[in-house]
């Protein structure tokens, strides 16, 4: 799994890349789990097939993380966040997920 963190564009609600991802052949699908600046952890399901996460507008701050750092990213929101066997992160009472794009 490909970890992606980025900041939405109007605080913890807003608009992201994932068009300017989707244009690039990606596929990306978004976690729950948003801080108090608006950054979010996205999970990239399908890579890129043209460009890189370098290329992306940088308006959202896009930075590929490590699962050990989305992990402590995400239990610093729900302190009981784990990594389930597929990758993605879950916890016993997450916010509603966002719908994959």
């Amino acid at each position: 799994m490909i970890y992606l963190k980025w900041k939405l564009s109007e605080g913890i609600e807003g608009t992201g890349p994932e068009q300017q991802i989707a244009d690039f052949g990606g596929k990306v699908s978004g976690s729950p789990y948003v801080d108090s600046e608006g950054y979010r952890i996205f999970y990239l399901l399908e890579e890129m097939t043209t460009g890189t996460v370098n290329d992306l507008d940088s308006v959202w701050d896009v930075k590929e993380v490590t699962e050990s750092e989305a992990l402590a990213f995400c239990q610093n929101i729900w302190p009981d966040t784990k990594t389930n066997a597929e990758g993605f992160m879950t916890s016993d009472n997450p916010p509603e997920p966002e719908n994959e794009t």
